[in-house]
């Protein structure tokens, strides 16, 4: 049966070129670390099709990430990561071999573009098939570099954007196109990932640390840290959270939730504002809540993955303002505020587990990618180049 969704190609920038002035054995070894660094950060709602050499292509369905955002955010994690990974390898050898000196060199680049395709089941992966699959293949053979010279890029097609429906970020992008003699004339939007690592290369969390919380409490949900953060982020599932009538998102920039967003939380006719202090997606983020009392405090929300599903830690700081409403108010986060927010995870629980059951969340299916075949496909790779 034909789907929709997103396809999506991760893939390391330079790779041949290394290759072919390194050794093999060294070259292998550091191939095989980055391709798991890619395969750990393909998370749910994407699905990985196949790995390919220096690449891996995977998928999410229609659908399958709540925010136009989230897809953005996975994108932007993974190649800061990546980029990390690859600067500790860098510091942590002496080795004087071709294949280490040479890691400065490497890269990664991204190919996403929105269209149909129908799967067929391969082994432990599903194999996907179509004229949008071939496409998205083709956008690696592409005048990118070379026009404005990107050596690590997020490529994204019309459809793409038309999915994403963030228009103020389309609008920051470098508009790019590209003629295939088999398709014809692709529109795309490019996004250079070197802007993305020195905006967030430095950036130190902001939290509520367990030493000076005034309450903590953990919840479990048995579901991907990827799943859980939309349901933590997007206004309609954040009220079932909160327990508010509505929550309104302000403030945002080019049109994505980042540091300086608010949240605006409206209970019956009275208004609280949460303003975000660190956003960390997918591993949690910090914000500072106004009350009615006239103080404030920092709040932090972490996700841990665990072998089942997700462990959400909450952290309430210490209030801020006159003494005496700081008294009262740490007191109610603890007999109030605490037990209700307990029932209120409850609530988001039991939705998250109807969103599952009738479709409207998609968690992906579990798939064991032995290291012992990563290494195998670096090595093959590694052959089918020299």
């Amino acid at each position: 049966m034909t789907q929709q969704g997103f396809l999506i190609i991760s893939d390391i920038t330079g790779y041949s070129k290394y290759v072919n002035e390194s050794e093999l054995e060294h070259a292998r070894d550091s191939l095989t670390a980055l391709l798991n660094l890619l395969i750990r950060h393909t998370q749910s709602p994407l699905v990985i099709s196949k790995l390919e050499g220096d690449a891996v292509f995977s998928y999410a369905p229609a659908g399958g990430f709540f925010q136009g955002q989230s897809l953005l955010d996975m994108i932007e994690t993974t190649y800061v990561s990546f980029r990390k990974a690859l600067e500790l390898m860098v510091l942590n050898t002496t080795c004087p071999c071709n294949a280490c000196r040479n890691l400065p060199n490497l890269d990664l680049k991204f190919f996403v573009h929105y269209g149909s395709f129908i799967t067929q089941k391969l082994g432990n992966f599903t194999e996907l098939v179509g004229n949008d699959v071939n496409l998205v293949h083709r956008l690696a053979k592409n005048q990118i570099k070379e026009k404005m010279g990107f050596k690590a890029y997020a490529a994204f097609t019309q459809p793409v954007m038309d999915s994403l429906g963030l228009a103020d970020f389309q609008n920051s992008l470098a508009p790019h196109r590209e003629t295939f003699a088999d398709v014809g004339e692709v529109q795309m939007y490019v996004h250079d990932m070197h802007q993305v690592w020195e905006r967030l290369k430095e950036r130190v969390r902001i939290e509520v640390r367990p030493e000076e919380a005034v309450l903590i409490r953990e919840y479990v949900f048995p579901i991907p840290a990827s799943i859980l953060w939309e349901y933590m982020t997007k206004p309609e599932y954040r009220a079932i959270l909160l327990g508010v009538h509505n929550v309104e998102l302000r403030n945002q920039a080019q049109g994505r939730t980042a540091v300086d967003s608010v949240y605006l939380c409206y209970h019956g006719k009275m208004e609280s504002q949460q303003c975000i202090l660190d956003w960390q997606p997918y591993e949690g983020y910090t914000i500072n809540s106004t009350t009615p009392l006239g103080v404030n405090f920092n709040m932090t929300y972490n996700l841990e993955p665990t072998a089942n599903g997700t462990r959400l830690i909450n952290l309430y700081g210490k209030a801020r303002g006159s003494r005496i409403m700081c008294m009262i108010s740490d007191l109610l986060q603890k007999i109030m505020f605490a037990p209700q927010t307990d029932k209120n995870v409850e609530l988001l629980r039991q939705r998250i587990q109807q969103d599952l059951a009738d479709g409207t969340a998609f968690v992906s299916p579990p798939i064991e990618v032995d290291k012992d075949q990563v290494a195998s496909l670096a090595t093959q790779a590694l052959s089918h180049e020299h």
